[in-house]
């Protein structure tokens, strides 16, 4: 009888964790979104509440949201407004992000010699 009371101590102590976790997990994803002004932010919570009825893809919501809100965007070191990587100034405040080819006008990298575009040798200012 004891085991048998054990097992089931067991049995709601994971349970718990894994409905704590989902949960939060939800909360967490949320939050986040609205922090970070992501207009899918309720698409997202709702993405996030998928594992709590299925418990084996608890960790996947969350490695798909932080993949995909993170991958391909950044901020501006000025105004903190996030944009895409793309871009070689802000569209909010005008910093300059990324120099451009005297060439052909195209996006640099810092750690560029040659234009990848143009192939014009890149002089340091």
């Amino acid at each position: 009888m004891l085991i048998v009371g054990k097992q089931i101590l067991i049995t709601f102590i994971i349970f718990f964790l894994i409905s704590s976790f989902g949960i939060g997990q939800v909360v967490w994803i949320y939050l986040d979104s609205k922090k970070r002004e992501d207009k899918w932010g309720i698409l997202w919570a709702i993405l996030a509440m998928t594992p709590i009825f299925l418990p084996m893809l608890l960790p996947l919501p969350l490695i798909v949201y932080l993949l995909v809100t993170r991958a391909f965007s950044i901020k501006c070191p000025n105004c903190k407004m996030k944009i895409s990587s793309e871009f070689s100034s802000c569209p909010n405040c005008g910093w300059k992000l990324k120099e451009k080819c005297k060439s052909c006008g195209s996006p640099l990298k810092n750690e560029w010699k040659y234009c990848p575009y143009c192939n014009n040798k890149i002089e340091v200012e």
